[in-house]
């Protein structure tokens, strides 16, 4: 798999394209000097040899920071523009078919620099082909390159530069476009990538879980045994009775709910208190000490009230397990939104020593994701508070 950074490779993929460039531009000369053509003078060599100047810079730089490629890149099609240009002067100017390669750095930035390094290159093509076209060197009638250019007549002369200035527009504005649609399917794969990895590890959490429930049901079995037997036995002294009474109820609660869950399936809509209420019922046989409030200061119906009630509940369990005596739940309009603030006096701890809290908060996080809602959580010395906000139009 390769790892490195996507300007980088760009980077590499360029000294391909010199080496390419000036392989095609030397087999022509030789091509055309077996025809009879010489004369090719020593200059024009030199700018021919010095557009692999921009490679020797990308060898000697590519183990830089990863921040550094980009103004490295723009560097590079900076001076393959200038070098091409002057490569160009040598070789007739604009009259030469070559001289339309300047669009190729313009396109390159584009597809890959940020808006403002594309326009700098772009208006470097632009610069040379201006100058190619007023200032350069007819080749001699006996020199190779020669053969390879031609005398531009006036209007030939503007409708080449209409042409290359419309090429260049267009290649530049594509290019940005290209690139931004590439950055948001980059951000969707990502995303989706994440979606997964979080969709996969719920699946492993709910497996465990139901492996960790079929392990409880038989010592809860045990204890709902030991506590009726307990209550048929005279020793039993009558200020424990009705704390064995109460844990016999609470053990066969669970059980039940392990192996059945709830027996009343909600609805596709509720009302945001009636969902409360049947939580407060729903605690309340898990926890009887845990205090449970809440204040509304509007209703509003929700959408999926299951993923509500599971979210809720798992808050109510992280109170639980934290030893909190009271869990106050309260929900404000926020004009274009809803808060809805959960909040506990459990004992001060850090979040790994809560037992069960990660993945309660993970599947929490996870099932607000879902429905377009965010989680804000704050660990206080004497306190836990989750703060919710989901759009107005998600409610009913």
């Amino acid at each position: 798999m390769d790892n490195r950074p996507p300007l980088l490779n760009w980077r590499l993929r360029l000294i391909w394209l010199r080496s390419l460039l000036v392989l095609i531009i030397t087999l022509a000369l030789m091509v055309l000097q077996s025809q009879g053509h010489s004369g090719y003078r020593l200059n024009e060599l030199g700018w021919l040899a010095a557009l692999l100047l921009p490679s020797l810079i990308t060898l000697l730089s590519h183990r830089v920071g990863r921040q550094r490629h980009a103004p490295l890149l723009t560097l590079e099609l900076a001076l393959d523009t200038i070098l091409f240009t002057g490569l160009i002067q040598g070789f007739g100017g604009a009259g030469n078919p070559l001289s339309f390669y300047l669009l190729v750095p313009a396109l390159l930035a584009s597809l890959t620099l940020p808006l403002r390094s594309g326009m700098l290159v772009a208006a470097l093509a632009l610069g040379g082909y201006m100058v190619s076209m007023s200032w350069y060197q007819m080749p001699a009638m006996d020199s190779p390159l020669h053969a390879l250019s031609h005398q531009l007549s006036g209007l030939h002369g503007v409708g080449m530069a209409a042409v290359f200035i419309a090429l260049l527009v267009m290649l530049t504005l594509l290019g940005q476009v290209i690139q931004r649609l590439m950055r948001q399917q980059q951000r969707q794969q990502e995303q989706a990538i994440d979606l997964a990895g979080r969709r996969e590890h719920m699946y492993q959490i709910a497996a465990t879980l139901a492996d960790q429930a079929h392990e409880l049901n038989t010592p809860l079995g045990t204890l709902v045994m030991l506590a009726d037997n307990l209550l048929h036995s005279p020793q039993l002294p009558g200020a424990l009775r009705d704390e064995v009474t109460q844990m016999e109820q609470l053990a066969r609660n669970v059980a039940r709910r392990l192996k059945q869950g709830d027996d009343t399936p909600l609805p596709e809509s509720l009302p945001f208190s009636e969902l409360l209420t049947r939580l407060q019922q729903h605690l309340r046989h898990l926890a009887p000490t845990l205090s449970v409030t809440h204040q509304l200061d509007t209703n509003p119906n929700v959408a999926n009230p299951e993923g509500w009630f599971r979210v809720l509940c798992n808050l109510g369990y992280n109170a639980m397990d934290a030893g909190a005596s009271r869990l106050a739940i309260t929900l404000h309009d926020r004009d274009q939104s809803y808060r809805l603030q959960v909040s506990d006096d459990g004992p001060a701890h850090a979040p790994s020593e809560r037992e069960g809290m990660g993945i309660g908060l993970t599947l929490v996080s996870t099932t607000l994701e879902q429905m377009g809602a965010h989680l804000e959580m704050e660990l206080g010395p004497r306190w836990t508070q989750a703060r919710i906000d989901w759009p107005r139009e998600l409610a009913r």
